[in-house]
């Protein structure tokens, strides 16, 4: 069995990368990943992500690193390619369902400003905006940590054989 809880879709080349896992599995091993959906602008994710980087000023994760970190996240977020490119990778008994989940950015607003700006090498953040970003994320502090919603596929297929 193969696991990724958040990797997969930065692949170069999927269909390449998953028959290579396949051919390691063998003949009916199982695979289950998670990966992304895709939040629309009046999501919660995506509303609060977008105050903290209009505050944060930073090189973009393709500026700095080459890579387009936001299409790579997006690779394998339409359900129908994803079931093909598994398809053609040499997988059966695709299944891919949408889960709804909180997801943790810190501890309490700091440690979650802390959090997201590491995510950005050579950010310059003033203590003004990094107090302007503790603001924006209070309404989502609870109890277990900031917590916003957010949408998953799990994926889970059977090599053929």
């Amino acid at each position: 069995m193969a696991i990724s809880r958040g990797g997969v879709m930065f692949f170069a080349d999927p269909t390449a990368a998953f028959a290579n896992i396949g051919r390691a599995l063998g003949q009916g091993g199982r695979l289950a990943f998670i990966c992304p959906q895709p939040a629309g602008p009046d999501a919660e994710e995506s509303r609060a992500l977008g105050l903290l980087a209009s505050l944060l000023h930073a090189p973009t994760p393709q500026e700095s690193t080459g890579v387009d970190l936001a299409a790579a996240m997006a690779s394998l977020s339409d359900p129908d390619r994803t079931g093909k490119v598994l398809g053609a990778a040499g997988f059966e008994d695709i299944r891919i369902t949408g889960v709804q989940a909180a997801t943790c950015w810190g501890q309490d607003a700091a440690d979650a400003v802390d959090f997201y700006v590491s995510r950005h090498p050579g950010a310059e953040v003033t203590e003004p905006a990094r107090a302007a970003m503790r603001d924006a994320l209070r309404p989502y502090e609870t109890e277990r940590g900031v917590l916003l919603a957010a949408g998953v596929w799990v994926v889970t297929a059977r090599r053929a054989g």
